[in-house]
């Protein structure tokens, strides 16, 4: 048993891990209103682009971690990281040559091309999980956490991305601006529904330190506080806006979710890293 890594330790991975789950579940979220509510190729194609500069970010971050770092339950095994990365450049170009199909194919063909890469996106997420889970609670434990956390921060990025990409397309329906919230309300659900799962079988002393010991501040005050409660209050603030069909605070209002979002998410993962409960 190695015990809880130091927060200097712990900052990059939680960065790199944040990273990744905002290009994925933006990649996801900006695909689904595309086939859901007719964006364009042209905010598909930005979308994919800003997601492979954050890959980017993430294969950079990855770099600069030391090699097998320890964390709660053992080490970081260097190979896992190294399948990570492979996975990482493969996701970053295949989100290139999407926004490539975006400007030269057709719809079906940038839609098979976009199949293909949020299937190497979705590898990435599993090859972070095996990279990182065993050194923590498992990597069914770490699936836990970001899988929610992507569909979360991906869907409040991809629905800022678009209310922005009104100035570009004036004449666009507001219909998936409202399909975007209703996705970021399901993810905020989904995200509840595992923070109760996760705490009600968790072991009775991560489930006291979590609740009403060491950690019980972050956890209530932001995890909760900001990565629900607050930003479910915006989310539906930003729906209401959107209904009346206001794009401009709306948009506004999308910066307040994106930070209430990762308030939430930041905590989270550091709070899984120390305890080992997939917050």
């Amino acid at each position: 048993m190695y015990g809880p890594a130091s927060l200097p330790q712990l900052a990059p991975i939680t960065v790199l891990l944040i990273l990744l789950e905002i290009a994925v579940g933006t990649a996801v979220v900006s695909y689904v209103l595309d086939v859901i509510g007719r964006v364009g190729r042209g905010f598909v194609g930005t979308t994919a682009l800003i997601c492979a500069a954050l890959m980017g970010l993430v294969v950079l971050v990855t770099a600069l971690i030391s090699p097998g770092p320890h964390l709660l339950n053992g080490s970081v095994s260097a190979g896992g990281v190294d399948s990570f990365v492979h996975w990482c450049v493969a996701f970053a170009l295949l989100l290139i040559g999407l926004a490539a199909f975006c400007l030269v194919g057709t719809d079906a063909a940038r839609r098979v091309v976009g199949l293909v890469a949020l299937a190497a996106g979705a590898v990435a997420v599993g090859k972070a999980a095996a990279a990182f889970g065993p050194a923590l609670g498992g990597p069914v434990a770490a699936a836990i956490v970001l899988v929610p956390s992507t569909l979360l921060a991906g869907s409040a990025l991809a629905g800022m991305l678009l209310g922005h990409w009104y100035l570009v397309a004036p004449s666009l329906s507001f219909r998936p601006l409202r399909q975007a919230i209703y996705i970021i309300l399901a993810a905020v659900a989904f995200q509840s529904a595992v923070l109760v799962a996760v705490v009600t079988t968790a072991t009775p002393a991560a489930r006291d330190q979590l609740l009403r010991t060491d950690y019980a501040l972050p956890f209530w005050l932001l995890v909760v506080g900001s990565g629900v409660v607050f930003t479910t209050a915006v989310t539906l603030l930003t729906l209401h806006f959107a209904r009346i069909r206001a794009n401009q605070p709306a948009t506004a209002m999308m910066y307040a979710l994106i930070i209430s979002v990762v308030m939430g998410v930041i905590p989270a993962h550091l709070l899984f890293f120390l305890t080992g409960a997939p917050v």
